[in-house]
């Protein structure tokens, strides 16, 4: 009885494992996908490749762009470092003549000045020796307050 018992369960368990596991019992080893259904999905992924090689092509030529646009932003970027250090250059240039133009400036301010003259001892004569020295209403040139020309 046991035996029995034992015999139905194997093969009940191997007709089990066979059913899910060997395809043959449901036909699946059979099974062919129809020739219009490649021809469509040949036809779809060819499609889809050729618009992959466009994006591809598309992107290459936009990367291409971008590059020379990066390579005319660096020189760019060169030529205003360059004209930066002129710059500055003739910034150093224009501090220094603005220096030296206030030195003769102040040095032109303290010639044209108006100082008052030293006192004269009272030794020195105040007219020049043998210069007669008049008010210009008392030289005999000079023309009299009042008089006709």
């Amino acid at each position: 009885m046991i035996e029995t018992l034992l015999l139905s369960a194997g093969v009940g368990g191997t007709a089990a494992a066979l059913w899910y596991v060997a395809p043959a019992g449901r036909g699946l080893h059979r099974y062919v996908v129809p020739r219009s259904r490649l021809r469509a999905d040949i036809a779809r992924l060819e499609r889809e490749a050729n618009d992959l090689t466009c994006a591809v092509l598309r992107l290459s030529t936009e990367n291409t762009t971008i590059g020379k646009d990066r390579d005319a932003a660096h020189d760019a970027l060169a030529d205003s470092r360059l004209h930066n250090v002129e710059l500055e250059r003739q910034l150093a240039a224009f501090d220094q003549l603005c220096s030296e133009n206030t030195r003769l400036r102040a040095a032109l301010a303290n010639a044209r000045a108006v100082r008052p003259l030293p006192a004269a001892d009272g030794d020195e004569p105040t007219v020049p020796q043998g210069i007669p020295v008049l008010p210009l209403d008392q030289a005999p040139f000079a023309l009299k307050p009042g008089e006709p020309e």
